[in-house]
């Protein structure tokens, strides 16, 4: 019988008292984030790889494409995957088309966009077209009487617009959305889909009357851009005049004490020198020229391994009201709330995204636009049975003709 120190000892564990359990949350949160970094993964690219399936006998000539299945894969990049450089992209094809010397001369004249009253109600009057165009459908009543009504506005100017700026503004369009997008969101867009937006806008040329100028391919489009603006791309003060006016417009919701700064961003973005020459700008700081390409990418970074796909797409279109006008989301105002309803929740909206500075009024057309209506406010009652009787033609046009017509019938003389 040993001692009582040997019995006490020789019951003790030699390994020691057991270690306390680890938390719970330490094998739970990893796991779920490692589950939805994985599901980030799957998700990501599900949808280009459904388009492309679809689409896989177009891959080897998507020139082959119909204007209604081009409309169908750029509405996955337009809506969905890269919808915020899409938009950026195509904004900034409007500002750098202000470097060409043959057209800045008529926007001074008709001061659409060197007058501060005017500026914003052109911005987003230019908005609502596109839109119109390039997310509805253009063979719909609505459509078709936004594209009679960008005719009808072009040809009481006709005389004084060089045709081919219509060409270099489509290859602006059509070039400088993908270039921001490939070289900054969270995937580039694929040559079907690039493709696909030149044979859309192919068509739109087509119904504007100018498709017979544009060139076969968009590498030709490009190899065009590219020899029209070493020819017409220059400083004039007119440049600088319309450029200043959409500078001012962006910097209507900053504080004083960031125009500055946030002007510095501004000419960081027009990234190509010939470009910054035309419009009178200087080099950007060296601060802004680096800041601005990391934070894209970073962007671009975190979208594509930490967030998950947009679930459904994105739907700017205006709304029809019981009146049967089209009414503006709040959301998707750019500058100023035109054409949006007047109700709480859109005051509400409009007062906090403007800083408190924007409030609805029916000097915005609280009532809705109709597309006939569209365009500067002293056009506003001008053309109608013009635009009528052209979206009218255009019906038949589409259905007759489709996508393998060459020339336009339609003309406002």
């Amino acid at each position: 019988m040993g001692t009582l120190e040997d019995n006490f000892t020789g019951r003790l564990d030699p390994a020691g008292p057991p270690e306390p359990a680890s938390p719970p949350w330490r094998i739970i949160v990893p796991t779920v984030v490692a589950c939805y970094l994985t599901l980030v993964q799957v998700l990501r690219f599900r949808a280009l790889r459904a388009m492309e399936r679809k689409y896989a006998a177009y891959a080897a000539d998507p020139y082959a494409l119909s204007y209604r299945q081009a409309a169908e894969i750029m509405r996955l990049h337009q809506l969905r995957d890269t919808p915020f450089l899409f938009y950026f992209g195509t904004q900034w094809a409007l500002v750098k088309s202000y470097g060409m010397a043959t057209g800045t001369p008529l926007l001074v004249r008709t001061r659409q966009l060197c007058d501060p009253a005017r500026v914003g109600r052109r911005a987003e009057d230019t908005a609502v077209v596109l839109l119109e165009l390039l997310v509805g459908d253009i063979d719909s009543e609505r459509g078709r009487r936004a594209a009679a009504r960008l005719n009808w506005m072009h040809a009481r100017y006709a005389a004084r617009i060089v045709e081919a700026d219509y060409v270099h503004t489509m290859a602006l369009f059509v070039l400088e959305p993908a270039r921001w997008i490939d070289r900054y969101d969270w995937r580039p867009l694929t040559r079907l889909e690039k493709v696909a937006y030149f044979v859309y806008w192919k068509e739109l040329a087509r119904r504007m009357g100018f498709a017979h100028l544009v060139p076969d391919t968009l590498e030709a489009l490009e190899r065009w851009k590219r020899a029209y603006e070493a020819e017409h791309m220059y400083f004039i003060p007119e440049n600088r005049v319309v450029t200043e006016s959409t500078v001012g417009l962006f910097m209507r919701g900053v504080p004083r004490f960031l125009h500055g700064f946030v002007r510095a961003l501004f000419v960081s973005f027009i990234d190509e020198k010939p470009v910054r020459d035309a419009l009178g700008f200087p080099e950007p700081p060296r601060w802004a020229a680096v800041l601005t390409p990391a934070f894209l990418r970073l962007r671009g970074f975190v979208i594509r391994h930490f967030f998950l796909p947009r679930p459904v797409p994105l739907d700017p279109m205006a709304r029809p009201g019981k009146d049967g006008r089209l009414y503006r989301a709040a959301r998707f105002v750019g500058f100023e709330p035109w054409y949006v309803a007047d109700t709480w929740y859109n005051r509400l909206m409009i007062w906090v995204t403007s800083g408190g500075k924007v409030s609805l009024s029916e000097k915005f057309q609280t009532k809705g636009y109709v597309p006939e209506e569209l365009g500067p406010v002293e056009f506003g009652n001008l053309g109608k049975d013009e635009v009528f009787r052209q979206a009218e033609e255009m019906k038949a046009y589409a259905v007759e003709d489709g996508p393998v017509g060459t020339a336009c019938p339609l003309a406002f003389g």
